[in-house]
């Protein structure tokens, strides 16, 4: 079969499906599995497939016909212009999502931190982490999930992008195995330079879609993503509300949190730093659409100031993450 002809039939079995834009993601499939830019296949159309090469092919189409996103088709994507590996063990990172990191590097060009101490709540694969430690080469960070298998994946990004060094993966729920207090240090691998005054910026992309929404997102997000990253009680708020209420105590005075929320999410985010006490200020950055996206609060410095440390001898930290 040649090049013309294998496009045809799957764009055609995708179309079937009812995929968006079938022939460009028959072309995608088809030059990842070559190792081609897709531009080869309009300057090669009667080059001819080997067998095992077809029917390699036409599995990768089968699985996009049945909607598996493509990303977990490939094992990447792409986010802040940097590939990423993604496994349904991590969401596939979102272009609405690089404005947590808008947000975050316009904050430490302007209160001039040297060194920030980071923490990313709900790393995933790693993206904001990775992409912060990319941008900001003095910076420390902690990356925390609660799923194991997502951490391996942040950490096989993080060597990728040569931030591995700079980056400690800790199993956790939220800020669990932190504590606030007067003195402390937090553990830290040979060679990563942690402070121990607390976080300069705290960025998280939490669970924020209601359970009763479940049925009306897309197919290859309800039945393939993890729906432990996607899916909140109390319309979506718990785990906001959760981050809300919980972060200053890891926050430096004067220092920020950083969250992306949903679509319609605005008000009732705000509401929620008033109701604490805990913060001195807080707004809502929208999207390129128009639509609330990304939460930012300053913590409040009359709010007693802790140290961060934690806790993680009971955790699932390994060395090698």
């Amino acid at each position: 079969m040649t090049i013309v002809q294998a496009l045809l039939a799957a764009t055609k079995q995708l179309s079937r499906a009812h995929i968006e834009n079938p022939q460009l993601e028959a072309e995608i499939l088809l030059a990842h599995l070559l190792g081609k830019e897709r531009i080869w296949f309009h300057l090669h159309p009667e080059f001819l497939l080997e067998d095992f090469v077809n029917e390699q092919y036409m599995a990768l189409v089968a699985r996009r016909a049945m909607h598996e996103p493509t990303a977990y088709i490939l094992e990447q994507r792409e986010f802040w212009s940097l590939p990423f590996r993604v496994t349904r063990d991590t969401l596939i990172p979102r272009p609405e999502t690089e404005l947590i990191v808008e947000v975050a590097l316009a904050l430490v060009k302007r209160k001039k931190w040297r060194g920030p101490f980071i923490l990313d709540l709900g790393t995933g694969s790693g993206i904001l982490a990775i992409t912060l430690a990319c941008e900001i080469p003095e910076a420390a960070l902690v990356a925390t999930d609660r799923s194991f298998p997502a951490l391996i994946v942040a950490q096989q990004n993080a060597k990728r992008h040569g931030v591995k060094s700079r980056i400690d993966l800790v199993q956790a729920d939220w800020i669990n195995p932190f504590k606030s207090c007067e003195t402390g240090m937090f553990p830290r691998k040979k060679g990563t330079a942690i402070a121990n005054r607390g976080f300069h910026l705290i960025v998280s992309n939490p669970p924020y879609v209601a359970n009763k929404d479940k049925r009306l997102l897309a197919k290859e997000i309800f039945n393939h993503e993890p729906e432990g990253s996607l899916f909140s009680k109390k319309d979506g708020l718990e785990d906001i509300e959760k981050l809300i209420k919980t972060v200053p105590q890891v926050l430096r005075k004067e220092a920020w949190f950083i969250c992306e929320i949903g679509w319609n999410q605005g008000k009732q985010a705000i509401q929620m730093t008033r109701d604490t006490g805990m913060y001195k200020c807080a707004e809502i950055r929208k999207d390129l659409s128009g639509k609330d996206r990304v939460l930012m609060a300053k913590r409040n410095c009359k709010h007693s100031q802790g140290t961060a440390s934690a806790f993680v001898g009971h955790l699932k930290y390994r060395e090698y993450v």
